[in-house]
This record gives C-alpha cells, structure tokens and sequence, in this order.
C-alpha cells in the first residue's frame, strides 16, 4: 500500500494561527459560493479572469451611473449598492493576503506543488482590483456625501465621474483627498479604510509581484549579462 503524505509540522503558531483566520475569511465570498455551485467552470483560469473583468466594468458603470445622477438625495438602493462594493472590495484583500502570504504556505505545509498561473497575469488582475476599488470607494463617497458626512470646499465644482475618480485614486495612492473634508467619524472611518487599503495594496502586494515579472532583453551591451 502508498505511504501517505505526512504533513509538515509549521514553526510559527502564529503564522499558522492567522494562516486558519483567513482560509476561514476566504469562505465569505461570493466567488466561493459560485464554485460551489459550478465546480468545473468555475476553476479554470479563463473564469477568474472573467469575474474579475466583469466586477471591475461593473464597478466602472455603477460609479457613472451614480455620479450621473448626483442631485438625487441618498436612498436605500445606493446604500445596497455601496453595501456590495464593500463587500467587493473584503473579497478581493482576502484573497491578497491569501495569495501573498498563506496559499503557499498551506501547500507546503501538505506537501503539495504550488503556482501561480502567470506572473504577468497576476499583475494585469491586481491592476483591474485596484480600479474596482477606487470605483467602489468612489461610490460610497457619493452615498456619504449625500448623507453629510463628508462636505465639499464652498465653490467647488459639480460632482462628476472624473472628479470623484481623482479623489478616490488620492486616497488609494497617496492616503489623504484633495477636496473632500469628512465632517463625522464616518467619515473619517471610511477615508481611513481606503488608505489602509491603498497602503497594502501598493506597497506590499503590487510591489511583490512587479518585482517577479521578467526584465526584457537589451540591446545594450553593458546593461545585458556577461558570461
């Protein structure tokens, strides 16, 4: 009979205490429930490309939709909306940290192989999360601006999709917008989350994985290897 595979034993309890957090966290998803659903479709690589692309166009047409409509006072269909996006948005950093920092690390600790389908590919889906993000934050700012609990400098121009854009694009890249003022800890909460998340996302995750990608050749004598 085969022997059977004998599981590391891990060295950190705290490496794997968190690492269990969030294979537990990585079932509140929505793309979770979907495999579950349609287990074969579902595992491909051409689905997650889909679903990704999907929710970034998604986000895109809901920002234009709700900054089209900006005189509308809130309600509760764009708080589900903003509700969603939130959602969104918690699925795509679990699934970061899982990548990042626990999926390889489970693998080993099995004994099984462990890839990442393309590197290349990885970046070009970190990019489309980083534009779903910033459309879905731009969306909550429209809900919380409505509702008062961030304000606009007096004199300032109307709320269109670019300039909600650029604000939320701030807050991802550089931590702090150019014209909102949170005026309750609402407000705050929400300009904090958003630079937290921006923090992560450039800094630990984008950073990582352009690191990986291959240097094209060169032309360049002194700049090309020298056996």
């Amino acid at each position: 009979m085969p022997k059977k595979k004998k599981k590391k034993k891990n060295k950190s309890w705290l490496v794997h205490f968190w690492s269990q957090v969030f294979r537990v966290l990585s079932y509140i998803s929505i793309f979770t429930i979907i495999r579950r659903l349609a287990p074969k479709k579902s595992k491909s690589y051409s689905f997650v490309e889909y679903y990704v692309t999907f929710n970034t166009l998604l986000s895109i047409i809901t920002l234009l939709i709700v900054t089209y409509r900006r005189e509308y006072d809130k309600n509760l269909l764009l708080f589900f909306v903003m509700c969603f996006g939130f959602f969104r948005t918690f699925e795509i950093i679990i699934y970061q940290i899982n990548v990042l920092l626990f999926d390889e690390y489970r693998a080993k600790l099995n004994e099984d192989k462990y890839a990442v389908r393309s590197y290349r590919r990885m970046v070009l889906l970190l990019l489309h999360n980083y534009i779903e993000i910033i459309c879905w934050f731009g969306v909550a700012y429209m809900w919380f601006y409505r509702s008062g609990h961030i304000s606009l400098p007096p004199n300032s121009p109307e709320l269109t999709f670019l300039q909600v854009f650029h604000e939320s694009m701030l807050l991802m890249f550089s931590f702090s917008p150019s014209q909102y003022v949170a005026t309750t800890n609402m407000g705050f909460a929400v300009f904090t989350a958003q630079a937290i998340i921006g923090l992560f996302m450039t800094l630990v995750v984008f950073a990582r994985f352009l690191g990986l990608l291959p240097p094209p050749d060169t032309m360049d004598e002194f700049e090309s290897d020298i056996d």
